[in-house]
């Protein structure tokens, strides 16, 4: 979405296109209005885009009608300006966190309006099951709202606003359906098209502004954050506000000696990362204790995202870990979805809930029960994993899926089963919990029920396969199974994911060498796709057994992806984004686990202020011209040989420095490189 929002703030205003697709803009069409609430990055059904605010001159309600071609973008992260050239209105918007306000540039004409459609969402105009829309003339004032449907996690979701114009309206009214109904001050709106307007003559650039504020709990609510929020019509202090916010939020990050393109690429990206969840606290329970919403999913954002705010935004960190507690003591479970505060088993991987919690003890999160959150791991792992897998110790292919979700596949379901009971027990151990850790460590081995040691390809024996009830295995092959016993992700996919169980996982694959080579040829044969969730650890697995330099060329592959201002998949909650923060970086993090694998990095320095008051500094010297291996590494001043280091190499405020080259080295290959064998295995 082009619109500015501030760090994880409720609303997120944006220009919305005449196409359906889930940010609600299509950069190539014209501008339908722009609405308050959007998804970051997603895939499918689009959800949001609720409440358009449509400048007119004329009076058009629908969307086809009143669309308009667009000349003068400009978008920041604090602000957005757009001419609707159809009308020639100039619109600008800042954001403050749940509310928005705009400024209309009007021409000349005797009938402008601000029309606000109540009733529609991102692809479905009658979007409002039940609602209503009030207006004020005298004080200039919309408000209303009622209970909504249609967005990519299923339920109803209520949503109410209040909205305020600068100039008071010569005439106003509702409509419903395609009926306009001058002079009305109020309409009930239910399962059809609606919303209202009001109407006045402008001088040649004459400004008129409009705030609205939005709420998940009340129309009182939304009108106290307008209020509270938003109490004047001073355009140029909210700007300053959200510049600040956003320089603020990004400072515990500093980049040194890189070029402005290389600069903007990687502050855009840590943008995009800042900006869900979403911090809806007070919206949903009678309490102050933290509700962070829209995670959309934590099946995409736990591998990259939540690592790395643990090093430029831990309060935001701590906060979603504090609403796991909150949610499952308000509302019983905690899945790894939650969009509009509806509650969603998503169900591409397994409870990823757990992951994350364990992910901020690594990263030594303050602020947190860890007592209260293992509990929610604890209830994870023996009430929302599947009954098969339970008792059976993997997910079966008939398993009804009614329990837990549609998407659960029996291949990729045991896998992430299996991590989320590893993850649970390395927390139970902290705590020092040694019969949970040793229930759940054992547990953790259930990925090796799903391993069918009969499944060939080609010289390669053995692949994760889904299996019946019965115990016998799909006759999926390995090349394929992709959403069908995995999600997004086939036999050679998801065969490389027990990255908890590395000794293991290696040994079943034939040993080192064999695994190292079954693991290149997947990569030079696109078996692989390293641009999808389920792959993103892959390329270091060949830092985890001394091939340092294969993890730097295929880690330099992924970031080839990026080209221009493109992102090679979905955007999910920052999920690319972050991938392409580490790839630059030189370091990467296996989520849940207390290890991140070195790549050597592409930016010269990046400085990271921690939570705990130290400072983490990155060197990459001679980073950038095709110096994609590491020559040396050095950790504190002292040389590094191993191809990884811990979380608390971080936090005690280390110094990572590697110096860079163009050809593969036997650094981290602890006496076993041979550059003939290098160069073929890189392709030349």
């Amino acid at each position: 979405m082009p619109g500015p929002c501030l760090p994880h703030s409720s609303v997120y205003p944006s220009p919305d296109s005449d196409q359906a697709v889930p940010s609600g803009y299509v950069f190539e069409r014209g501008i339908v209005g722009f609405s308050q609430l959007h998804t970051q990055g997603t895939g499918g059904t689009p959800s949001y885009g609720n409440l358009l605010v449509s400048p007119q001159t004329g009076l058009e309600i629908g969307e086809k009608e009143h669309i308009s071609p667009k000349a003068n973008e400009s978008s920041q992260a604090f602000r957005y300006a757009v001419t609707l050239a159809r009308y020639n209105i100039k619109c600008e918007m800042v954001p403050a966190a749940h509310s928005v306000l705009y400024k209309f540039t009007f021409p000349a004409a005797t009938d402008s309006h601000i029309v606000l459609d109540v009733a529609r969402k991102i692809g479905k105009s009658n979007a409002l099951v039940t609602g209503a829309v009030n207006l004020a003339p005298d004080s200039a004032t919309m408000s209303g709202g009622g209970t909504y449907e249609g967005n990519w996690a299923p339920g109803q979701y209520k949503l109410y606003f209040t909205a305020n114009v600068s100039k008071k309206p010569q005439s106003f009214g509702t409509w419903t359906g395609k009926t306009k109904i001058p002079s009305s001050t109020s309409a009930a709106i239910n399962n059809t098209e609606g919303g209202a307007f009001f109407g006045f003559p402008t001088r040649e650039n004459e400004v008129v502004f409009l705030k609205i504020g939005v709420s998940f709990k009340s129309q009182q609510q939304s009108a106290s954050f307008l209020q509270d929020e938003i109490p004047d019509w001073n355009f140029d202090k909210l700007q300053s506000k959200a510049t600040k916010a956003w320089n603020d939020a990004l400072k515990p990050v500093t980049v040194n000696g890189a070029s402005r393109e290389e600069s903007e690429r990687f502050y855009s990206a840590l943008f995009h990362t800042l900006v869900q969840p979403r911090d809806r606290t007070g919206e949903f329970w009678d309490t102050n204790e933290p509700f962070w919403d829209d995670q959309y999913t934590l099946w995409d954002s736990w591998r990259t995202v939540y690592p790395l705010l643990a090093l430029t935004d831990a309060k935001t960190f701590g906060g979603v870990v504090n609403s796991f507690i909150a949610r499952h003591k308000h509302n019983g479970f905690v899945p790894e979805t939650v969009v509009a505060g509806v509650e969603y088993s998503a169900g591409q991987g397994g409870n990823e809930v757990d992951n994350v919690i364990t992910e901020a003890y690594w990263n030594q999160i303050p602020g947190i029960d860890w007592e209260a959150a293992h509990a929610v791991q604890v209830d994870n792992a023996e009430k929302v994993r599947t009954a098969d897998y339970r008792d059976k110790g993997y997910t079966s292919i008939e398993e009804p899926k009614t329990g837990y979700s549609w998407r659960m596949k029996s291949g990729a379901g045991t896998l992430e089963f299996a991590y989320n009971d590893y993850c649970v027990g390395q927390l139970a151990k902290a705590l020092g919990k040694q019969a949970e850790f040793d229930k759940y460590q054992k547990r953790s081995q259930s990925w090796l029920n799903v391993w069918n040691e009969g499944l060939k390809d080609g010289e390669f024996s053995g692949f994760i396969n889904a299996r019946h009830r019965d115990g016998s295995y799909s006759n999926t092959a390995a090349r394929a199974g992709y959403n069908v016993d995995f999600y997004e992700g086939t036999c050679w996919t998801y065969s490389f994911r027990p990255t908890h169980a590395l000794d293991e996982m290696v040994a079943k694959m034939g040993g080192r060498d064999m695994f190292i080579k079954r693991l290149n040829y997947a990569f030079k044969n696109k078996l692989v796709d390293f641009t999808n969730e389920p792959s993103f650890q892959t390329p270091w697995l060949f830092a985890a057994v001394n091939r340092p330099y294969l993890a730097s060329y295929w880690a330099e592959q992924v970031r080839a992806l990026y080209k221009g201002r493109a992102l090679p998949g979905d955007e999910d909650n920052g999920t690319m984004s972050s991938l392409y923060c580490f790839l630059n970086m030189g370091f990467f993090p296996f989520a849940g686990q207390d290890i991140y694998y070195l790549h050597g990095g592409r930016l010269p320095e990046v400085r990271f202020r921690l939570h705990n008051g130290k400072t983490f500094k990155v060197v990459n010297k001679n980073a950038g011209d095709g110096n994609i291996y590491v020559q040396s590494a050095s950790l504190d001043g002292k040389p590094l040989e191993n191809a990884f280091i811990r979380h608390a190499d971080i936090f005690r405020g280390g110094n990572l420095e590697f110096v860079m080259g163009p050809r593969p080295t036997s650094w981290g290959c602890h006496g076993d490189f041979n550059a003939e064998v290098a160069a073929g295995e890189i392709g030349g």
